[in-house]
């Protein structure tokens, strides 16, 4: 397994709950998804630019890997823990 792989799934599992600080309880679940779907895309280039490795390849290799993480370890994780859906309410600008 290779470094990109290895940052790649810990950023994917660190990433739930940095968007959970982000994300608002009351977004339509599509735009909750396309918000998932640009973070881990910027995580991935991130990684792929840290890694030197800034190729087409990479970024969709990390991008990828840090979106299925995200995505396994919210449902898996940080969903059925409260974590997650703990800090939305928290951070929900519209409760205050």
């Amino acid at each position: 397994m290779s470094n990109l792989m290895l940052w790649s799934l810990v950023v994917g599992f660190f990433m739930p709950p940095v968007q959970a600080v982000i994300q608002q309880t009351g977004w339509d679940e599509r735009l909750r998804a396309t918000v998932n779907f640009v973070a881990c895309a910027v995580a991935g280039g991130g990684i792929a630019y840290f890694q030197g490795d800034f190729t087409g390849r990479r970024f969709v290799e990390s991008g990828l890997i840090v979106l299925v993480t995200t995505i396994a370890v919210y449902k898996g994780t940080w969903k059925p823990t409260g974590i997650a859906p703990t800090i939305e309410r928290a951070t929900d600008f519209r409760t205050t």
